[in-house]
């Protein structure tokens, strides 16, 4: 789930523990994916626990507090952590969680919620997703299946912290790319560095004389190119574009494995309604 600015928590009096205040649009359309996604490839996990003795792990290095309430109403929702715990410990329960953040107090209350609906195997990192990213893949099992969910606070993605999750050979992405946050702040960050960050070698794709979207898509797919031929992934043509009430995108939800099955469960399940469009 994104991270809210810092003003932008309240407690909840379920737990007493500070939970987010965030805009409804995109959150029920990732976490619906990843849920049917979860359950889609439990066969698959449980096979790697029960026959390989190999553990499979979730990864969530922008945990946020795990839990937060739609601005303007009383609906609560759980963060994507928590949602992927529900879902997978009513089929095939993932054996470790990695969750990180930034926050230490959000950090714990993520990790807390997670103890309340019964996972006990948490790996809690605190600190910038650079620097969490690798203590995560060694909490991790090298020859388990695994599902990282990135979603990040903004668009600050660093193309290093995909990298380095790829390290494992099994470990599925999905990925939050935030295109509004991109469309925005394009040149400002073309500025800053964060787009060296992001999709290192984007100068060779991206002139001047492009509009703004151009741009944006050019550097989305040079992106989607690193993690084909750097990261040896399958990135799933099946990228799903996500709009807010104005028909604006929000985001692009992107799925990328090694491995032939996920790209075909993946598809299975990205489609869920007539609003949701796919590149």
């Amino acid at each position: 789930m994104a991270k809210p600015k810092k003003d932008q928590y309240e407690i909840d009096p379920v737990d007493g523990l500070k939970r987010g205040v965030i805009g409804a649009w995109g959150v029920e359309d990732k976490h619906e994916r990843m849920q049917k996604y979860i359950f889609a490839s439990h066969a698959a996990r449980r096979k790697f626990w029960r026959e390989y003795g190999k553990e499979t792990g979730f990864v969530d290095l922008y945990c946020g507090p795990g839990r937060a309430r739609i601005r303007e109403t009383n609906v609560v929702a759980d963060g994507s952590a928590v949602v992927a715990a529900k879902r997978s410990e009513a089929c095939t329960p993932f054996q470790r969680y990695v969750i990180a953040d930034i926050d230490k107090e959000l950090l714990a209350a993520c990790e807390s919620r997670l103890r309340a609906v019964g996972v006990s195997n948490i790996c809690a990192l605190c600190g910038p997703a650079e620097e969490t990213v690798r203590p995560a893949i060694n909490a991790l099992h090298k020859g388990g299946l695994n599902l990282a969910f990135i979603d990040p606070f903004n668009a600050n993605l660093p193309f290093s912290v995909i990298e380095t999750l790829g390290e494992l050979n099994r470990m599925d992405q999905l990925i939050h790319f935030s295109v509004m946050d991109y469309r925005r702040n394009l040149s400002t960050m073309m500025q800053d560095g964060r787009l060296d960050s992001l999709a290192p070698g984007w100068q060779k794709v991206v002139s001047k004389t492009m509009g703004v979207d151009e741009q944006r898509n050019a550097v989305f797919f040079h992106w989607k190119g690193l993690l084909e031929s750097k990261l040896r992934y399958k990135v799933s043509d099946t990228i799903v574009r996500v709009r807010g009430p104005n028909r604006a995108e929000i985001y692009w939800l992107v799925f990328a494995s090694r491995h032939d099955l996920g790209g075909k469960l993946w598809r299975e399940i990205a489609n869920l309604g007539p609003q949701r469009g796919l590149i």
